[in-house]
């Protein structure tokens, strides 16, 4: 019978940070962080050979909040190193520094991780005096109550009435999360750890997780929702950079090129386009900075597009996009941008900021859709009275339904988005006509939105925006 530990997390919050993103808070919940506290728990040989037994379960399923406030708090607080000059009154030799700190509020301040397999007589007993023992989860500042049971593995749920979701473990290429558990051997690092005074989230090792989801059926037609041809984004972040928009083209294409590079002469059509007429490509984004009050359009990362493909092509376009991070360094990614050079990336699945640069941001559902980059028509119009029937052909031929409005623009319609010259666009579009376009659909329609001319290099990409004047 699965073994399932509980936390209630008497304040209201969970005080812990990612431990490569200091400034944002962990969630849900890692269960390598809730094992390690259990090893600080522990007293007996019996406690310990319980911890054997649960760190060589497979990667538990977590069952926590799937909605969440994000807070961050700045304080100064004594830091661990000691100098000759440390100014602290109350530690000689030790200064203060300035600390933010991050801390999730959940809807529902209860989490349980359920780890499959027949305990031995004894463990569930260790385990739950063990968690007993436990005073916080995270920082001091996280109370917490922890206990241990034999219970069934939750059913998949896509939210129960109290806000909760199942986080499942899953193949790193298909994770919106990486997430730090326990491994066979783990107990035994964690001790020479400690033995060196060194932090455990050195020996850490991460495993993806994801929302298991069932959908639910609308109860109002315009909840109905569209799917996108694509299924997956794979996000790459700019590294101390802020490129302008009107360099999208540049970076997409230059994405694009390291990609191929990476996949060789067994590239799949969809991914360099030549021989899949009639099917999705794999599309090359430059994500900008648009819709909010404050939005200046620079580009904040680059994505990768994949739409929904048999799975032999899937992993070969994924194995080709995650070719492009270096050996030995975390997510470091590389590629050479014609008139800049070398330009660094970040692929950190998981990250919420900024919200530009996540796959939500792109994916979430909605009715109404305007260009952050520009659309570039699939046909020069004979009169200009044909310009929005053009337009509504292009929606179509990507798959999209009929829409109710369209709002067509030489000048932006969203706060950020890209004013691009004639020579800013693509290589295979320069000279076409292009415009900005607002669409609004009777029904939820998913992102990416992506349409025209030049939507496989990101000149055509949609942002959701509210439906103007309607109770949304």
């Amino acid at each position: 019978m699965p073994v399932s530990l509980t936390v209630e997390l008497l304040s209201g919050r969970y005080d812990a940070a990612e431990v490569d993103d200091r400034e944002r808070a962990e969630w849900p919940p890692h269960p390598a962080r809730l094992f390690c506290a259990l090893v600080a728990s522990a007293r007996t040989d019996q406690d310990r050979a319980a911890l054997v037994w649960l760190e060589n379960r497979p990667a538990p399923l977590v069952v926590a909040a799937g909605a969440l406030q994000e807070v961050h708090r700045a304080t100064y607080v004594v830091v661990n190193a000691v100098e000759k000059k440390g100014g602290n009154l109350t530690h000689p030799g030790r200064t203060n520094n300035l600390r933010v700190r991050a801390s999730a509020v959940p809807v529902t301040p209860r989490v349980t991780t359920t780890w499959s397999g027949d305990p031995a007589p004894g463990v569930v007993e260790a385990l739950d005096a063990m968690a007993r023992r436990v005073p916080y989860l995270g920082r001091s500042t996280g109370v917490a109550l922890v206990g241990a049971a034999v219970t069934s593995e939750p059913e998949p749920t896509s939210g129960d009435a109290d806000g909760q979701v199942a986080y499942e473990p899953c193949d790193l290429l298909e994770s919106e999360a990486s997430v730090r558990v326990p491994y066979p051997g783990f107990l035994t690092l964690l001790d020479a750890q400690f033995a060196a005074d060194r932090p455990a989230w050195e020996v850490s090792r991460f495993q993806g997780y994801r929302q298991r989801q069932i959908p639910t059926p609308p109860t109002d037609p315009r909840d109905e929702l569209t799917p996108s041809v694509y299924t997956e984004l794979l996000m790459f972040r700019f590294s101390g950079l802020r490129p302008q928009a009107q360099l999208a083209a540049r970076f997409t294409e230059s994405l694009r090129s390291a990609i191929l590079r990476k996949a060789g002469s067994r590239a799949p059509e969809v991914l360099h386009g030549h021989g899949a007429d009639g099917r999705p490509h794999v599309a090359f984004l430059a994500l900008p900075d648009v819709g909010g009050d404050h939005s200046d359009g620079h580009l904040l990362g680059l994505a990768v597009a994949v739409p929904d493909l048999p799975a032999e092509e899937r992993v070969a376009v994924l194995r080709a996009v995650l070719a492009l991070r270096q050996p030995n360094l975390d997510g470091v990614a590389e590629i050479d941008v014609p008139g800049i050079g070398e330009v660094e990336l970040l692929y950190r699945p998981g990250l919420v900021r900024p919200w530009g640069a996540s796959p939500q941001r792109w994916r979430q559902g909605s009715r109404r859709w305007v260009t952050a980059t520009p659309v570039v028509l699939d046909r020069f119009p004979k009169r200009p009275s044909q310009m929005e029937d053009e337009v509504r052909g292009s929606l179509r031929r990507v798959g999209l339904p009929e829409p109710v409005e369209v709002q067509i623009s030489n000048d932006v319609l969203l706060t950020g988005a890209a004013r691009l010259r004639p020579a800013d666009l693509p290589r295979h579009v320069k000279g076409r006509l292009y415009r900005h376009v607002a669409v609004t659909f009777d029904r939820r329609v998913a992102g990416p939105v992506l349409v025209g001319a030049g939507r496989y290099l990101g000149i055509g990409l949609f942002a959701p925006a509210p439906v103007r004047g309607a109770d949304v």
